[in-house]
């Protein structure tokens, strides 16, 4: 019997954009993402308040990665967020911060990746390229989103 031996990947990309962290924290959120990100869907299991906060449990089936749970597992508004998401193949631990700099904010996105099966270990070796092109895609639709108020369509 083979022994799968988890495998793990830390990938990083910053964006700079020129608002504040006050204006861009409410859109980090899975009810305020329909408002700027367009294939975004979600399913809210557990929220309080009804939008993102400590505690915040939501389901999403997003194309390549498949059902995950998400858990918001760190909540310091306008500085620091983190999610815990669960597949069937991997685990994340998803890092935002936000650092004011030059009259705007500094994100880092960071993703810790936990694999759980031998398919989520084979895709590790995309995951950096897929992870930069992700971060732009979503730069250009946040940055237009706090732009216009409206969706990058």
């Amino acid at each position: 019997m083979a022994v799968f031996t988890p495998d793990r990947l830390t990938v990083s990309a910053e964006m700079f954009l020129e608002h504040p962290a006050e204006a861009i924290w409410p859109l980090l959120c899975p009810v305020r993402e329909y408002d700027w990100i367009a294939h975004w869907r979600c399913e809210v299991l557990r929220s309080e308040s009804g939008v993102n906060e400590l505690g915040c449990v939501f389901r999403t089936n997003l194309p390549g990665a498949g059902p995950e749970v998400w858990l918001t597992s760190r909540f310091d508004p306008c500085e620091r967020l983190e999610f815990v998401r669960t597949g069937r193949d991997r685990v994340i631990h998803f890092v935002i911060r936000l650092l004011p700099e030059n009259g705007g904010t500094r994100l880092t996105w960071t993703h810790h990746v936990t694999t759980l099966t031998e398919a989520g270990n084979a895709e590790l070796a995309d995951k950096p390229a897929a992870f930069a092109s992700q971060m732009a895609q979503l730069e250009r639709m946040l940055g237009h989103y706090l732009e216009t108020g409206g969706m990058l369509t």
